[in-house]
């Protein structure tokens, strides 16, 4: 039998693992390399626009309900119903649940309403927002329509470009059907009043004529707004 010369079991020493050099430095830089995109997200640079919106209708364009944000944010989609502040929007003017709609919505910066804009005449808005909030969207009714209204959704601000010259459409808000009728139009003395119908937004491509409306005394062509962004810092 072995015998050993003490009551003590002594233990083998583990080394510590000795990584290759370049083993080491290649690790060190996937490390870094992984880190910069974590930072890049982390940081946010202040960004200011002038944006100017010219109605070019025959009629006014209702004050708009109007904001910054990011990507997750929508103030209304084509293809989507609109929501209840964007039908009273477009029907007839509202802007208060519009615009406490897209307050509550997450990635929203900043949200506001515009002054009323005159057919021919312009209004700029004074934007300040960051580089993580870089979307804008805005939505104003035309007032001798249904449901029409002037807008766009989550374009994307310049970051290097200085002026930025844009075509606005005009959309259908598909909650009140298109009669055209001096019974059913804000600017032919009719408000809150209308035959509703339940359809998706979708381009509205001109007033038809098939009532009390003109497309040569209140309508557009196929541009009913146009937008100058200028970014000042």
């Amino acid at each position: 039998m072995l015998a050993l010369a003490s009551g003590h079991v002594r233990q083998p020493q583990l080394e510590s693992p000795v990584l290759p050099r370049s083993l080491a430095v290649g690790i060190a830089t996937c490390a870094a390399a992984l880190a910069l995109p974590a930072l890049a997200m982390g940081a946010s640079k202040p960004l200011e626009y002038r944006i100017t919106i010219k109605n070019l209708s025959k009629a006014d364009l209702t004050p708009a309900v109007w904001g910054v944000h990011d990507r997750r944010a929508n103030l209304f989609r084509r293809g989507r119903f609109a929501s209840t502040g964007v039908s009273q929007l477009a029907e007839d003017g509202v802007t208060a649940i519009a615009l406490a709609e897209f307050r509550r919505k997450k990635g929203v910066r900043r949200a506001a309403v515009s002054n009323r804009i005159a057919p021919g005449r312009s209004i700029t808005l004074r934007v300040r927002t960051t580089t993580r909030h870089r979307r804008f969207s805005f939505a104003s009714m035309q007032v001798c329509s249904n449901d029409t209204f002037a807008g766009v959704n989550k374009l994307a601000l310049p970051l290097k470009s200085r002026r930025r010259v844009l075509d606005v459409r005009a959309y259908d808000a598909g909650t009140e059907r298109n009669t055209e009728s001096a019974a059913h139009v804000p600017c032919l003395g009719a408000h809150g009043v209308g035959p509703t119908e339940r359809r998706r937004i979708t381009r509205d491509p001109r007033i038809r004529g098939i009532a009390d409306l003109r497309n040569s005394r209140h309508g557009w062509n196929r541009t009913i707004a146009r937008m100058t962004i200028r970014r000042v810092k």
